[in-house]
């Protein structure tokens, strides 16, 4: 209506002002032109401004639910939950800590959504003194509604797959711990014993290697995700593994399908946020959350210590180099 009344103003000033008809008419045509050009362009931020202002970006946190172990979290602060994706997976979301980890726990799935923590060289090393033992048990402190059982596992013909990994366990609690069904999830019993677990080793490697990391391991259900074992624990379309190095300022994730094809990819958090609803570490500075770091690809226990045996040497020769400048300097002083 607004632009209608413009229009008609300006066609009766056109008509007024000049004296002859056919230059009117050419000067009309002009005029109307740039009129609609010129309102459109005022119009366009303002439309485009009124549709962000009403469509704000949704962020659940949890955080006030962490307080006792919230040392897993980078910055002491939880994963949240973003947009649509985030709104419908905050149904049901129990958070949880246990003895070396965090978990937020879905009672829709029955599976944990994500589980995180800080993993240092002397956590690594003391976990790899541990031998394993298999204690899978359900996690009370869930409602019985919403919480897996040992049966729902039983023939289901998928592995009761980890997502905080029992080999990042340092003492026989977290290890307990980490064979609660509140972080266990059904997986693809080939990606649970090859890629997943040389992602796994992979990045305990670079914890060793920088001395210090933050990881936050999870689920995705995207696509079609109805299967459900035992008629109630969904099964995940996909795995995840984000990974923040502090002494590089990067950070990377593994992001995998739950199949035997071995498959898996390296995006950003940004790009995991994105498809999951998931932001795994949400103070990360935009600009590192926005760049996928160029994790080391899934390793062996062999090739892993072959990379730690490289590293040793190199920071060897570094110290020896170091070490003849040093003296070279001091005999020519």
């Amino acid at each position: 209506m607004r632009i209608f009344k413009r229009l008609v103003w300006v066609c009766l000033t056109a008509c007024i002002s000049q004296p002859s008809l056919a230059n009117t008419a050419s000067n009309l045509t002009t005029t109307i032109t740039q009129t609609i050009t010129q309102t459109i362009n005022q119009n366009r931020d303002v439309l485009y401004q009124a549709q962000e202002s009403t469509q704000p970006a949704v962020s659940i946190s949890f955080d006030g639910q962490f307080d006792t172990c919230r040392d897993e979290f980078y910055q002491q602060t939880a994963p949240t939950l973003v947009g649509t994706a985030g709104k419908k997976l905050s149904t049901l979301a129990q958070p949880l800590c246990f003895s070396g980890f965090a978990t937020l726990h879905s009672g829709v799935a029955r599976t944990p959504l994500w589980s995180a923590s800080r993993l240092s060289k002397q956590r690594i090393q003391q976990a790899r003194q541990l031998s394993r033992v298999d204690n899978f048990h359900p996690e009370l402190r869930l409602p019985a509604t919403e919480r897996a059982e040992l049966v729902d596992y039983r023939r289901s013909g998928l592995d009761r797959g980890h997502v905080a990994p029992n080999g990042d366990m340092a003492d026989n609690e977290s290890q307990y711990a980490s064979f609660s069904l509140a972080n266990i999830a059904p997986q693809n019993g080939e990606h649970n014993r090859n890629v997943w677990r040389h992602i796994e080793i992979a990045t305990r490697t670079l914890a060793i290697q920088y001395g210090e990391i933050y990881v936050v391991t999870g689920v995705a259900f995207l696509g079609k995700t109805s299967e459900r074992i035992g008629g109630r624990v969904l099964v995940p379309s996909h795995f995840f593994k984000a990974v923040y190095i502090p002494s590089l300022s990067a950070a990377g994730v593994y992001f995998s399908p739950n199949d035997a094809t071995g498959k898996y990819q390296i995006i950003s958090l940004s790009e995991l946020a994105s498809m999951t609803g998931i932001n795994a570490m949400p103070t990360l500075p935009m600009h590192i959350q926005n760049t996928a770091y160029g994790l080391p690809a899934p390793m062996t226990e062999k090739q892993a210590e072959q990379v730690l045996e490289a590293n040793a040497n190199s920071w060897l020769q570094l110290a020896h180099a170091a070490w003849r400048y040093l003296v070279e300097l001091l005999n020519r002083a």
